[in-house]
């Protein structure tokens, strides 16, 4: 657990340790030691002999839970084996939920219900599950997380205990990036929200090559970067993040701000700009949209990328 999740663990220790709710909500920077906070959490509620405000890390619970292979918790995560435009929760993974919260606890003082990403739950699942957190089963916690608490359904996050982590300050995240002497660490944090848990979608040659053909997108410079990064290889996902986290800092420094995630390359913006297409550049991004919400479907997805940076190019008039 890091350092700038201290208070937020001895907050939310307390309250469970007071039993102050049923359902947990997490929300806050995923590349910020959420994960690492929810284990420990987990841990101390799960916990048959916890000391003061942590697990004792010797109990039959606290062995099983640190050999991930404990009776008294489960995890609710999307079904990845259908193909989907999107990776949903189903209704029927729902109801096999509420069957083990309704089972008597092995050892634990307490069952654990964890979903990962809340934002997996789909209009019906989200109202299967919202039964269960009206009508608690006693001793039973649901601990649910989010990036993003806005696009979570009124009635799920009325029924929950709402928790926002706390953000890591730039130097404590800077000094953790360095650490792993990462190349463009500056770069890399600015580009992940200064969320300094993450792993570069790109090798430094990549992001070059990518920069470069954004700046100057010319028909052999966009065949040969499809040719380098096959989004197969690299996920499509990631290209189009980085797709519109470049639209957006052109936008920016068309209404004469710096760029926000590529900083460096203000100046060469600004000679881009002057030559922006709205109507174009708003098409581009609307299409980026359409592609992301089918980023993990077997689409043709080279092809779709080079369709992308042809559209990228006229953008310029």
């Amino acid at each position: 657990m890091y350092s700038w999740h201290a208070q937020d663990y001895q907050n939310l220790a307390t309250n469970i340790k007071k039993h102050s709710f049923n359902a947990l909500l997490v929300h806050g920077a995923a590349n910020s030691g959420r994960a690492e906070l929810i284990n420990e959490l987990i841990k101390f509620a799960l916990c048959q002999s916890p000391q003061d405000l942590n697990a004792c890390g010797k109990c039959s619970s606290c062995i099983l839970w640190n050999e991930g292979n404990h009776p008294d918790i489960t995890s609710l995560v999307a079904d990845s084996s259908e193909e989907r435009k999107s990776l949903q929760i189903k209704v029927e993974q729902v109801r096999e939920i509420i069957d083990f919260a309704s089972k008597s606890r092995h050892l634990s003082p307490r069952k654990i219900i964890h979903i990962p990403d809340a934002m997996q739950l789909n209009l019906n699942s989200a109202n299967a599950l919202l039964k269960i957190l009206e009508e608690p089963v006693p001793e039973c916690i649901f601990i649910l997380q989010t990036n993003n608490i806005n696009k979570l359904l009124p009635t799920i996050k009325s029924r929950c205990f709402k928790y926002q982590l706390a953000h890591p300050r730039w130097s404590e995240a800077l000094a953790v990036v360095q650490e792993n002497n990462l190349d463009n660490a500056e770069f890399w944090l600015r580009y992940f929200h200064g969320e300094p848990l993450f792993i570069p979608p790109f090798e430094n040659h990549e992001l070059v090559q990518l920069r470069t053909t954004l700046l100057k997108p010319s028909i052999d410079a966009i065949f040969a970067l499809v040719k380098e990064l096959d989004p197969k290889r690299v996920g499509m996902a990631q290209l189009l993040d980085f797709m519109f986290k470049w639209l957006s800092d052109l936008l920016l420094v068309k209404q004469g701000s710096a760029a926000n995630y590529f900083a460096e390359d203000t100046e060469d913006m600004h000679k881009l700009v002057v030559k922006i297409n709205y109507d174009k550049l708003f098409n581009l991004q609307e299409n980026l949209v359409f592609l992301t919400l089918w980023s993990e479907h077997p689409l043709n997805h080279k092809l779709q990328f080079e369709n992308l940076l042809f559209k990228y190019q006229q953008i310029y008039v």
